[in-house]
């Protein structure tokens, strides 16, 4: 299923606020939900695949039995460099292709951790701030909980939470409906590991804004 930054509109965050305000209600946590379209640009990969598709030009074009003039055989391969650039930067199907995963997942984490850091969202009382970071064109979720999440929940919760969320784009549904299931989902996780205290207080705005 194609997945687009717009699918994450006004509507959507509306919905998405409403869930994590329940979660809120039920446990100590701070939840925090952020969606960026990229984790990278990744253009090194789109200069690459231009340079290779001027080098297989050139290459062509100097052993070819066909003759070709000095003009041809410089604006050929500048323009096969162009198309094999735009190619990779527009399509964004066939950069994902060439974009190795390791890159992707470490992009995902770097970005994701650097905002859990300038979001501020381990500045709660109890360092229980969770980040949850969709990233869409890598087509990843990657969760950041902070220490007092992760020494309330066991390790193995928590990598059944992430493989959970990490499904999201996999399956036929919408990837927001998927979104919005596993954070109700782990509604019921929080409430039973980090129940809410009487004097629980929201001290992270749901609708944080973290630009970098």
């Amino acid at each position: 299923m194609v997945v687009k930054f717009s699918d994450f509109n006004e509507n959507f965050r509306s919905r998405l606020y409403d869930h994590i305000k329940e979660v809120e209600k039920v446990s100590s946590a701070e939840v925090v939900v952020i969606v960026r379209a990229s984790s990278d640009n990744y253009r090194d990969v789109a200069l690459w695949s231009g340079f290779v598709l001027q080098i297989l030009v050139a290459a062509f074009m100097l052993f070819s039995p066909i003759v070709f003039s000095p003009y041809t055989i410089c604006a050929s391969t500048l323009l096969a460099f162009l198309l094999g650039y735009l190619l990779v930067q527009v399509i964004y199907p066939l950069k994902r292709i060439l974009v190795s995963t390791g890159r992707k997942q470490r992009a995902v984490e770097i970005y994701a951790r650097a905002i859990f850091q300038k979001g501020k969202i381990h500045y709660t009382r109890e360092h229980t701030g969770l980040l949850i970071f969709v990233s869409i064109f890598e087509r990843m979720v990657y969760l950041v909980p902070d220490v007092g999440l992760q020494h309330a929940i066991p390790q193995h919760v928590w990598k059944q939470i992430q493989d959970s969320f990490s499904e999201i784009f996999n399956g036929d549904n919408f990837v927001t409906e998927a979104l919005l299931s596993r954070i109700n989902e782990l509604k019921r996780i929080l409430k039973d590991y980090l129940p809410v205290r009487s004097d629980d207080i929201n001290e992270i705005p749901d609708d944080l804004k973290v630009d970098l």
